[in-house]
């Protein structure tokens, strides 16, 4: 493992083009490190992910028309204002089925904005909202065995990994934290660009572009946190 970078709150410090003060968390306080790490070290914990498990396909499609229809109630005016300008009735159509955590009792449903997707729960064994009005981070979201939640924000440029690490329990859904970083953006071209390595570590394959070279370079991170 390469040279470690720590970061708690905000540091002037700089580490292969990425600067310290490109990255900001919502809590000062708040201890994080931010590690590269090779492409053999990001494939190798892959294998030995700690995501939770997940299916897509609900045999009772009732079931998940009771909670679009929870989640209809929670929708906003910019969700409702952007139905209208993609000519829907309703924000349903932004709205998708994305995946059932059934050791967690969790249903996961996307729904679009203008630049990423946001991310709502629903308690699957009762339909009832579990992230109430809240939407979450969503773009390349992923949960953990332990109920925790990372997703992305891409809005306005796409050059910005901007986390938002959520928590749930049997009691909802709740943000904890965020880590906005500037200047890094995720590869989208990595099958699986994000992925919780451990309880408490997210590994982030990572595209950044070079001045010099005038092309991207394709780097891999650990970003682990304390909560």
């Amino acid at each position: 493992m390469n040279k470690l970078l720590t970061l708690v709150g905000f540091l002037g410090l700089g580490l292969f083009g990425f600067k310290a003060e490109d990255a900001t968390a919502q809590e000062s306080r708040r201890f994080f490190t931010f590690t590269p790490i090779t492409e053999i070290d990001f494939n190798k914990a892959l294998n030995t992910n700690f995501n939770a498990h997940f299916v897509t396909n609900i045999p009772d499609p009732t079931k998940l028309e009771k909670s679009f229809e929870s989640i209809e109630k929670t929708y906003n005016e910019w969700e409702k204002e952007l139905a209208k300008r993609e000519l829907c009735n309703s924000p349903r159509c932004l709205t998708s089925f994305e995946a059932h955590y059934p050791t967690l009792d969790l249903y996961l449903f996307y729904i679009l904005d203008n630049h990423y997707t946001k991310a709502s729960f629903v308690i699957a064994s009762t339909n009832e909202m579990a992230s109430g009005y809240r939407r979450f981070r969503g773009s390349f979201g992923v949960m953990s065995i332990d109920g925790l939640w990372v997703g992305l924000e891409r809005e306005g440029s796409d050059n910005y990994l901007q986390i938002e690490i959520c928590k749930s329990s049997k009691n909802g859904v709740w943000p904890l934290f965020t880590f906005d970083f500037h200047g890094l953006d995720i590869n989208g071209e990595e099958k699986t660009p994000m992925f919780w390595a451990d309880k408490n570590t997210i590994y982030i394959a990572t595209r950044e572009y070079d001045q010099v070279e005038n092309d991207h370079l394709f780097k891999y991170y650990a970003l682990e946190f304390e909560y």
